[in-house]
């Protein structure tokens, strides 16, 4: 693993993440969106584009009494890096890593039989932007395997009644994300913008929606991520204690 991967080391060795060298690495929004979820004891989540499986170890780690954490990944190689994840961190009876297509859940998964989904998901369409050469990185940022209406879909066929969804996406596209899952009978019930400085636009939003959940938004105080000069604000250090950073 050494000539290939870093071993990334977080709340005084509470967590040890294997990330590829070259390929996708995750970024400080998967600790943010690990953040924002809220679960309760006995709960089953879906992770839908685990990656290296950094968020399902977050959610592990925040809330070990749930009931489990399934993580889809359709790469055959991140699936493998999430899996030893799960077992460096001796997960493995809380989080199941399910190499698949998303869009097959509906052919094995019940319907509405989990309590959460998460996901971070592409952000932009294959009309925008520059696509990676590197097929782990052009994945993970466009919607080259899934769009945010798949993992809509997908959310709201596996979602049980009043189920939550929780995503984190760019906020310039924050009507094609109000759009798409009032489509889907997922109402927006949480928001919270994420801000690099105190002084520049939000660059992110964070939603939660609720399937079949009644109209009323809650919008939470800014989520701002620097303070000055790349240091993390108070909030954002917290989430994000790395071991030699």
């Amino acid at each position: 693993m050494k000539e290939d991967y870093t071993l990334d080391i977080f709340f005084n060795g509470k967590l040890k993440v294997y990330q590829k060298k070259r390929g996708y690495r995750f970024a400080i929004d998967a600790f943010i969106i690990a953040n924002f979820v809220q679960l309760k004891k006995g709960q089953i989540v879906v992770e839908l584009g685990t990656g290296c499986g950094i968020i399902a170890l977050l959610l592990a780690l925040k809330y070990p009494e749930v009931k489990k954490i399934i993580a889809i990944e359709i790469q055959s190689s991140l699936a493998l890096l999430a899996r030893k994840n799960v077992s460096l961190n001796r997960f493995d009876n809380l989080i199941e890593v399910m190499e698949i297509d998303m869009k097959k859940l509906p052919q094995i998964f019940p319907a509405a039989s989990c309590d959460v989904v998460v996901s971070n998901p592409p952000y932009y369409s294959l009309k925008k932007g520059r696509i990676s050469p590197e097929i782990e990185k052009a994945i993970a940022r466009h919607e080259i395997k899934a769009s945010l209406e798949d993992i809509v879909k997908i959310g709201q066929f596996v979602l049980k009644e009043k189920g939550k969804l929780y995503l984190i996406y760019p906020a310039s596209r924050c009507q094609h994300l109000f759009i798409t899952l009032r489509s889907h009978g997922l109402e927006p019930k949480c928001l919270r913008f994420v801000h690099p400085y105190v002084s520049e636009e939000a660059n992110f939003v964070m939603v939660e929606a609720m399937k079949g959940g009644k109209e009323g938004l809650k919008v939470k105080f800014p989520l701002i991520i620097y303070e000055r000069h790349g240091k993390y604000t108070p909030e954002v250090a917290g989430y994000y204690k790395k071991e030699g950073g």
